[in-house]
């Protein structure tokens, strides 16, 4: 079965995928592993993880995900606090989300990402509580409100990617496939003496 995940079900199910990764980084004896960079880098990991989502549910090759997770690599090697992390990863998510995945009408995918990326982070840095649970229920409240962004854009309006076609290889298969089905008609009615 090859069903595609409607991407607010996706960010649903990665924001409790997310939490539950970071309760058990918040809560588990980490003893070499300083306590936020295990926690950057489980951000990086569920980032990366709902990025393969998104993009397998757009179409998109996963090549085209490079850019942005190497940039992000780049921030996890030096950042030195969660803080120092999740900012370039919130606007990783946006490039990806409305750079590489979900390209469209350029003013509402800019006002979705200025309105869900800055007030999940304001929200989280608000509503934060301290202790063991505060690291889990931030990026829970995170992925929640980034479901949002599907709900302002509506990826629906845009049609299948199918219909769309981006580039010039599945152009061309499609003008293939639509002569083999012109090749099959004129056999047929050449069998039928028509």
């Amino acid at each position: 079965m090859n069903q595609k995940i409607s991407p607010v079900a996706a960010s649903l199910i990665f924001a409790a995928a997310s939490a539950a990764l970071m309760a058990a980084v918040a809560i588990l004896p980490l003893r070499s592993i300083h306590r936020p960079v295990a926690a950057n880098a489980a951000i990086f990991l569920c980032l990366a993880a709902y990025s393969t989502v998104l993009a397998r549910s757009s179409g998109r090759s996963l090549r085209a995900l490079f850019a942005p997770f190497l940039m992000l690599s780049a921030v996890l090697a030096v950042a030195g606090s969660v803080t120092e992390f999740v900012v370039p990863a919130a606007a990783g998510l946006a490039w990806v989300r409305s750079g590489i995945c979900f390209p469209g009408p350029t003013a509402r995918r800019v006002g979705a990402e200025a309105l869900t990326g800055p007030a999940g982070l304001a929200l989280v840095w608000l509503l934060q509580p301290p202790g063991a649970c505060g690291w889990a229920l931030g990026i829970w409240m995170f992925g929640i409100l980034q479901a949002l962004y599907f709900v302002i854009v509506d990826i629906g309006d845009a049609g299948p990617l199918e219909k769309q076609v981006p580039d010039k290889i599945a152009q061309a298969r499609l003008r293939a496939e639509a002569l083999l089905k012109e090749q099959r008609l004129a056999r047929a009615f050449e069998e039928l003496g028509l």
